[in-house]
Protein backbone atom coordinates (compact mmCIF):
# COMPACT_ATOMS: atom_id res chain seq x y z
CA UNK A 1 0.00 0.00 0.00
CA UNK A 2 3.11 2.32 0.68
CA UNK A 3 4.70 1.62 -2.19
CA UNK A 4 1.43 2.30 -4.04
CA UNK A 5 1.40 5.38 -2.65
CA UNK A 6 4.69 6.33 -3.30
CA UNK A 7 4.42 4.99 -7.01
CA UNK A 8 1.23 7.98 -7.10
CA UNK A 9 3.54 10.79 -6.08
CA UNK A 10 5.33 10.04 -8.96
CA UNK A 11 2.56 10.27 -11.42
CA UNK A 12 1.03 13.67 -9.80
CA UNK A 13 1.69 17.06 -11.63
CA UNK A 14 -0.77 19.10 -10.27
CA UNK A 15 1.65 20.88 -7.14
CA UNK A 16 -1.13 21.89 -4.85
CA UNK A 17 -2.25 18.15 -5.06
CA UNK A 18 0.95 16.78 -4.90
CA UNK A 19 1.64 18.92 -1.36
CA UNK A 20 -0.84 17.79 -0.12
CA UNK A 21 -0.48 14.13 -0.62
CA UNK A 22 3.20 14.55 0.27
CA UNK A 23 2.11 16.09 3.46
CA UNK A 24 -0.10 12.65 4.19
CA UNK A 25 2.49 10.61 3.23
CA UNK A 26 5.30 11.92 4.99
CA UNK A 27 3.02 11.61 8.03
CA UNK A 28 2.79 8.36 7.26
CA UNK A 29 6.33 7.52 6.57
CA UNK A 30 7.00 9.35 10.02
CA UNK A 31 4.50 7.09 12.04
CA UNK A 32 6.30 5.51 15.29
CA UNK A 33 3.82 2.99 14.81
CA UNK A 34 4.32 2.23 11.44
CA UNK A 35 6.38 -0.45 10.37
CA UNK A 36 10.36 0.52 9.90
CA UNK A 37 10.63 1.25 6.19
CA UNK A 38 12.66 -1.24 3.52
CA UNK A 39 16.14 -0.09 1.89
CA UNK A 40 13.71 0.19 -1.32
CA UNK A 41 11.14 2.22 0.47
CA UNK A 42 13.49 5.03 1.66
CA UNK A 43 15.27 5.35 -1.17
CA UNK A 44 12.38 5.56 -3.08
CA UNK A 45 10.86 8.42 -0.65
CA UNK A 46 13.69 10.27 -0.57
CA UNK A 47 14.67 10.52 -4.18
CA UNK A 48 10.92 11.76 -5.05
CA UNK A 49 10.86 14.01 -1.92
CA UNK A 50 14.46 15.60 -3.50
CA UNK A 51 13.02 15.55 -7.16
CA UNK A 52 9.49 17.72 -5.44
CA UNK A 53 10.90 19.53 -2.74
CA UNK A 54 11.25 22.93 -4.32
CA UNK A 55 7.71 22.42 -6.05
CA UNK A 56 6.08 22.27 -2.53
CA UNK A 57 4.61 24.63 -0.43
CA UNK A 58 6.81 26.27 2.43
CA UNK A 59 4.30 24.77 5.23
CA UNK A 60 5.07 21.31 3.88
CA UNK A 61 8.56 21.61 3.19
CA UNK A 62 8.89 22.13 7.10
CA UNK A 63 6.25 19.91 7.81
CA UNK A 64 8.58 16.67 6.02
CA UNK A 65 11.50 18.41 7.98
CA UNK A 66 10.12 18.66 11.23
CA UNK A 67 8.55 14.89 11.25
CA UNK A 68 11.44 13.36 10.12
CA UNK A 69 14.07 15.63 10.95
CA UNK A 70 15.22 12.49 14.52
CA UNK A 71 14.84 9.71 12.10
CA UNK A 72 16.62 7.58 9.95
CA UNK A 73 14.41 7.05 7.54
CA UNK A 74 15.25 9.38 4.66
CA UNK A 75 18.49 8.95 3.12
CA UNK A 76 21.27 10.78 3.84
CA UNK A 77 21.18 12.56 0.41
CA UNK A 78 18.26 14.24 1.57
CA UNK A 79 19.27 15.10 4.99
CA UNK A 80 22.36 17.02 3.54
CA UNK A 81 19.96 18.45 1.09
CA UNK A 82 17.35 20.07 3.58
CA UNK A 83 20.38 21.23 5.22
CA UNK A 84 21.33 23.58 2.58
CA UNK A 85 17.68 24.97 3.08
CA UNK A 86 16.92 28.28 4.92
CA UNK A 87 17.43 28.09 8.80
CA UNK A 88 13.82 27.57 9.71
CA UNK A 89 14.09 24.53 7.35
CA UNK A 90 17.53 23.39 8.07
CA UNK A 91 17.93 23.63 12.47
CA UNK A 92 15.85 20.40 13.11
CA UNK A 93 18.02 18.47 10.71
CA UNK A 94 20.99 20.09 11.85
CA UNK A 95 20.35 19.23 15.16
CA UNK A 96 19.14 16.19 15.18
CA UNK A 97 19.73 13.96 12.04
CA UNK A 98 21.26 10.89 12.47
CA UNK A 99 21.95 10.47 8.73
CA UNK A 100 23.25 14.01 7.85
CA UNK A 101 27.38 13.44 6.17
CA UNK A 102 29.46 15.03 8.80
CA UNK A 103 31.29 16.20 5.31
CA UNK A 104 27.89 18.53 5.44
CA UNK A 105 27.80 19.15 8.86
CA UNK A 106 31.99 21.08 8.40
CA UNK A 107 30.47 22.20 5.07
CA UNK A 108 27.89 24.23 7.26
CA UNK A 109 29.92 24.87 9.52
CA UNK A 110 32.58 26.64 7.54
CA UNK A 111 29.90 28.36 5.46
CA UNK A 112 26.93 29.47 7.22
CA UNK A 113 25.61 31.42 10.15
CA UNK A 114 26.46 31.12 13.77
CA UNK A 115 22.20 30.03 13.89
CA UNK A 116 23.37 27.20 12.22
CA UNK A 117 27.19 26.36 14.16
CA UNK A 118 24.72 26.51 17.12
CA UNK A 119 22.18 23.91 16.23
CA UNK A 120 24.91 21.63 15.53
CA UNK A 121 26.74 22.29 18.70
CA UNK A 122 23.70 21.24 20.40
CA UNK A 123 23.66 17.29 18.31
CA UNK A 124 23.63 14.37 20.46
CA UNK A 125 26.54 13.87 20.15
CA UNK A 126 29.49 16.35 18.20
CA UNK A 127 32.53 14.24 16.83
CA UNK A 128 36.39 15.72 17.53
CA UNK A 129 36.68 17.35 13.80
CA UNK A 130 33.23 18.97 13.69
CA UNK A 131 34.53 20.31 17.49
CA UNK A 132 37.23 21.54 15.66
CA UNK A 133 35.96 23.48 13.14
CA UNK A 134 33.22 25.07 15.63
CA UNK A 135 35.36 25.96 17.76
CA UNK A 136 37.30 27.80 15.09
CA UNK A 137 34.49 29.35 13.89
CA UNK A 138 32.17 29.72 16.21
CA UNK A 139 31.48 33.21 18.55
CA UNK A 140 30.26 32.62 21.87
CA UNK A 141 27.05 31.22 21.81
CA UNK A 142 28.77 28.31 19.39
CA UNK A 143 31.59 27.51 22.16
CA UNK A 144 29.70 27.92 25.15
CA UNK A 145 27.34 25.18 24.01
CA UNK A 146 30.04 22.77 23.09
CA UNK A 147 31.44 23.21 26.61
CA UNK A 148 28.10 22.15 27.99
CA UNK A 149 26.82 19.17 25.64
CA UNK A 150 28.19 15.58 26.90
CA UNK A 151 27.97 14.59 23.45
CA UNK A 152 30.71 17.06 22.18
CA UNK A 153 33.89 15.53 21.26
CA UNK A 154 37.43 17.77 22.61
CA UNK A 155 40.80 16.99 21.04
CA UNK A 156 44.09 18.44 21.90
CA UNK A 157 43.71 20.81 19.39
CA UNK A 158 40.35 22.00 20.03
CA UNK A 159 41.42 22.50 24.43
CA UNK A 160 44.33 24.38 23.49
CA UNK A 161 42.05 26.90 21.67
CA UNK A 162 39.20 27.07 24.40
CA UNK A 163 42.60 27.51 26.58
CA UNK A 164 43.07 30.79 24.20
CA UNK A 165 39.49 31.88 23.94
CA UNK A 166 39.12 31.75 27.96
CA UNK A 167 41.92 33.62 28.60
CA UNK A 168 39.76 36.76 27.13
CA UNK A 169 36.50 35.63 28.49
CA UNK A 170 35.93 35.08 31.95
CA UNK A 171 32.29 32.83 30.70
CA UNK A 172 34.41 30.46 28.81
CA UNK A 173 36.57 30.12 31.92
CA UNK A 174 33.47 28.95 34.10
CA UNK A 175 32.03 27.28 31.24
CA UNK A 176 35.50 24.67 31.42
CA UNK A 177 35.35 24.72 35.26
CA UNK A 178 32.24 23.53 34.95
CA UNK A 179 33.16 20.87 32.16
CA UNK A 180 35.89 19.56 34.19
CA UNK A 181 33.20 19.21 37.20
CA UNK A 182 30.65 17.05 35.24
CA UNK A 183 33.61 15.01 32.77
CA UNK A 184 36.50 13.62 34.34
CA UNK A 185 37.89 12.63 31.28
CA UNK A 186 38.11 16.60 30.07
CA UNK A 187 39.43 17.48 33.45
CA UNK A 188 42.13 14.58 33.24
CA UNK A 189 42.84 16.29 29.15
CA UNK A 190 42.77 19.38 30.91
CA UNK A 191 45.98 17.95 33.62
CA UNK A 192 47.78 16.33 30.88
CA UNK A 193 47.76 19.86 29.08
CA UNK A 194 48.94 21.71 32.13
CA UNK A 195 51.78 19.13 32.79
CA UNK A 196 53.52 20.39 29.78
CA UNK A 197 54.07 23.99 31.07
CA UNK A 198 51.68 25.22 28.18
CA UNK A 199 51.91 28.61 28.49
CA UNK A 200 48.33 29.01 27.24
CA UNK A 201 46.78 27.70 30.60
CA UNK A 202 44.88 30.01 32.69
CA UNK A 203 47.04 29.51 36.15
CA UNK A 204 43.69 29.79 37.97
CA UNK A 205 42.27 27.20 36.36
CA UNK A 206 45.47 24.94 36.49
CA UNK A 207 45.39 25.36 40.25
CA UNK A 208 41.68 24.61 40.80
CA UNK A 209 41.91 21.10 38.67
CA UNK A 210 43.09 19.65 42.26
CA UNK A 211 40.47 21.27 43.95
CA UNK A 212 36.36 21.06 43.75
CA UNK A 213 35.75 24.27 45.84
CA UNK A 214 37.52 26.30 43.35
CA UNK A 215 36.61 24.89 40.24
CA UNK A 216 32.72 25.33 42.20
CA UNK A 217 33.73 29.08 42.56
CA UNK A 218 34.88 29.26 38.77
CA UNK A 219 31.96 27.44 37.40
CA UNK A 220 29.76 30.20 38.81
CA UNK A 221 30.85 32.56 35.77
CA UNK A 222 29.61 30.24 33.63
CA UNK A 223 26.63 31.07 31.28
CA UNK A 224 23.90 28.52 31.14
CA UNK A 225 23.27 27.13 27.45
CA UNK A 226 19.42 27.51 27.08
CA UNK A 227 18.26 25.34 23.91
CA UNK A 228 14.60 24.53 23.22
CA UNK A 229 13.33 22.27 26.22
CA UNK A 230 10.03 21.18 23.95
CA UNK A 231 7.25 19.84 25.83
CA UNK A 232 6.14 16.88 27.48
CA UNK A 233 2.42 15.78 25.90
CA UNK A 234 0.95 12.86 27.73
CA UNK A 235 3.95 10.86 28.43
CA UNK A 236 5.69 11.78 24.98
CA UNK A 237 8.33 14.38 24.38
CA UNK A 238 7.92 16.89 21.54
CA UNK A 239 10.39 19.78 20.31
CA UNK A 240 8.36 22.99 19.62
CA UNK A 241 8.85 22.36 16.01
CA UNK A 242 6.87 19.35 16.25
CA UNK A 243 4.41 20.88 18.56
CA UNK A 244 3.54 23.45 15.57
CA UNK A 245 3.27 20.37 13.09
CA UNK A 246 1.68 18.75 15.03
CA UNK A 247 -1.22 21.25 15.91
CA UNK A 248 -1.54 22.20 12.09
CA UNK A 249 -2.51 18.69 11.07
CA UNK A 250 -4.85 17.95 13.88
CA UNK A 251 -2.67 15.43 15.79
CA UNK A 252 -2.51 17.76 18.72
CA UNK A 253 -4.75 19.58 20.16
CA UNK A 254 -4.21 23.16 20.92
CA UNK A 255 -5.72 24.00 23.77
CA UNK A 256 -4.42 20.93 25.31
CA UNK A 257 -0.94 21.70 24.95
CA UNK A 258 -2.47 25.49 26.54
CA UNK A 259 -3.77 23.44 29.55
CA UNK A 260 -0.09 21.63 29.37
CA UNK A 261 1.59 24.75 30.13
CA UNK A 262 -1.02 26.42 32.46
CA UNK A 263 0.02 23.37 34.41
CA UNK A 264 3.66 24.17 34.25
CA UNK A 265 2.97 27.94 34.66
CA UNK A 266 5.52 28.49 32.34
CA UNK A 267 4.38 32.06 30.81
CA UNK A 268 7.16 31.99 28.37
CA UNK A 269 6.10 28.84 26.28
CA UNK A 270 2.40 30.41 26.23
CA UNK A 271 3.37 33.09 24.73
CA UNK A 272 5.37 31.66 22.00
CA UNK A 273 2.11 29.33 21.50
CA UNK A 274 -0.09 31.58 21.20
CA UNK A 275 2.05 33.65 18.50
CA UNK A 276 2.71 30.95 16.42
CA UNK A 277 -0.64 29.96 16.30
CA UNK A 278 -1.73 33.21 15.38
CA UNK A 279 0.67 33.95 13.28
CA UNK A 280 2.41 36.88 15.24
CA UNK A 281 5.48 37.91 16.74
CA UNK A 282 6.11 37.14 20.07
CA UNK A 283 6.81 40.44 20.94
CA UNK A 284 3.08 41.57 20.16
CA UNK A 285 1.66 38.53 22.00
CA UNK A 286 3.35 39.42 24.82
CA UNK A 287 2.80 43.00 25.15
CA UNK A 288 -1.19 42.30 24.81
CA UNK A 289 -1.09 39.79 27.97
CA UNK A 290 1.27 42.64 30.05
CA UNK A 291 -1.45 45.35 29.40
CA UNK A 292 -4.35 46.77 31.09
CA UNK A 293 -6.74 46.34 27.96
CA UNK A 294 -8.46 42.99 29.13
CA UNK A 295 -10.60 43.47 26.04
CA UNK A 296 -7.79 42.87 23.88
CA UNK A 297 -6.47 39.69 25.89
CA UNK A 298 -10.04 38.22 25.57
CA UNK A 299 -10.32 38.71 21.59
CA UNK A 300 -6.87 37.48 21.40
CA UNK A 301 -7.56 34.40 22.99
CA UNK A 302 -10.80 33.92 21.61
CA UNK A 303 -8.77 33.51 17.96
CA UNK A 304 -7.05 30.63 19.44
CA UNK A 305 -10.49 28.39 19.47
CA UNK A 306 -10.38 27.58 23.58
CA UNK A 307 -13.46 27.29 26.00
CA UNK A 308 -14.22 29.44 28.55
CA UNK A 309 -12.99 27.32 31.47
CA UNK A 310 -9.28 27.06 29.88
CA UNK A 311 -9.88 30.85 29.43
CA UNK A 312 -10.56 31.05 33.06
CA UNK A 313 -7.43 29.33 34.38
CA UNK A 314 -5.33 31.70 31.74
CA UNK A 315 -6.38 34.43 33.21
CA UNK A 316 -5.54 33.39 36.88
CA UNK A 317 -1.61 32.26 35.69
CA UNK A 318 -1.82 35.90 33.78
CA UNK A 319 -3.08 37.44 37.27
CA UNK A 320 -0.35 35.64 39.07
CA UNK A 321 2.51 36.69 36.70
CA UNK A 322 1.48 40.52 36.66
CA UNK A 323 1.38 40.02 40.68
CA UNK A 324 -2.54 41.19 40.42
CA UNK A 325 -5.33 39.84 41.96
CA UNK A 326 -8.21 37.60 40.66
CA UNK A 327 -11.05 39.66 41.91
CA UNK A 328 -12.07 40.58 37.95
CA UNK A 329 -11.63 36.81 36.60
CA UNK A 330 -15.05 35.78 36.99
CA UNK A 331 -16.50 39.00 35.06
CA UNK A 332 -13.82 38.52 32.12
CA UNK A 333 -14.75 34.96 31.94
CA UNK A 334 -18.52 36.05 31.41
CA UNK A 335 -17.45 38.70 28.67
CA UNK A 336 -15.30 36.34 26.83
CA UNK A 337 -18.17 33.44 26.96
CA UNK A 338 -20.38 36.08 25.12
CA UNK A 339 -17.81 37.33 22.92
CA UNK A 340 -18.56 36.58 19.16
CA UNK A 341 -15.89 34.95 17.78
CA UNK A 342 -14.30 37.14 14.78
CA UNK A 343 -13.16 34.58 12.65
CA UNK A 344 -11.75 31.02 12.25
CA UNK A 345 -8.27 30.45 14.10
CA UNK A 346 -5.30 30.58 11.98
CA UNK A 347 -3.49 27.34 12.32
CA UNK A 348 0.38 27.26 12.27
CA UNK A 349 1.70 28.22 8.59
Amino acid sequence: MFRERLEELARIREPSARSELVRLLSAQYADKLERDPSDTERFLFSSLVLDVFDQLDHSVRLDIVVRLARTDRITSALADRLATEAFDLSEAILEHSPVISDAKLVDVVRNRSDRHRLAIARRENVPAKIVDALIARGAFPVVNALLQNDGAQFAVRAMLALLILSNGDQRLLGAMAQRCISDEGFREDLKLVGETDCPLMPAELEKALDDPDALDRIAERAVLDDPDAGLEIEGEHFSRHEVRIQIASGELSFENILLTLLEREDMTAIIWLVSRHLNLRDSTVRDTFASQADGAVAMLMKETGIGHKTYGRFLKMRCAWLGVGTASVAHEVYTFRTMRHQGTPRAFN
